[in-house]
């Protein structure tokens, strides 16, 4: 059965996010070693999830961006971060490293599949708050949402996307192309 687009979704899609970074509580490196945290499971682990959400929407945001306790940028709740830069003059899409404690994302997966056909670059990367503010472009994507431009990052207005329209088409193709 297929229902309509929640109203938050289209607005994501359409107008973007405020959100805001909380940390989650783990290290980005050597949770390998606590299997039982379930620290890439969504699924198991929401009630945390849906729990920063709640709280994002208090202090005035529409969601959230986890950082590790050692300062890396995980992932969001229901989504995995995508930010735009510049690496040796070329732009490039730049996600968390996948041996991270995170879930990795199948939208993510086939934007970057599109994308480096397309001729961008794409990395797995360590990323920081400070990534983030510096970017040419944040994104909150995921097979629910597609592609949510974050345009707020902890009450702070982030420069504008000079690539937000592209960004949205890739991913409208890999949605495509993943069917």
């Amino acid at each position: 059965m297929v229902t309509e687009v929640a109203e938050r979704v289209a607005a994501a899609r359409r107008d973007g996010v405020a959100a805001i970074t909380l940390d989650r509580g783990l290290a980005a490196a050597g949770i390998d070693a606590l299997p039982w945290l379930l620290a890439g499971a969504k699924t198991l682990s929401y009630a945390v999830n849906m729990a920063a959400l709640r709280h994002a929407a208090t202090q005035g945001a529409g969601d959230v961006i986890f950082v590790s306790s050692d300062g890396y940028i995980l992932e969001g709740p229901r989504s995995t971060v995508v930010i735009a830069t510049a690496v040796d003059g070329r732009t490039a899409l730049l996600t968390p490293p996948p041996w991270y404690p995170i879930l990795r994302g199948t939208t993510q997966q086939a934007l970057f599949e599109v994308a480096r056909d397309k001729g961008y670059d794409c990395d797995y990367r360590a990323l920081t708050p400070a990534d983030l503010v510096a970017a040419q472009g944040v994104w909150l994507v995921s097979s629910m949402t597609l592609a949510a431009r974050v345009h707020t990052l902890d009450g702070r207005p982030l420069p504008s996307a000079p690539m937000a329209a592209e960004f949205a088409g890739l991913v409208d193709a890999a949605i495509a192309s993943d069917r």
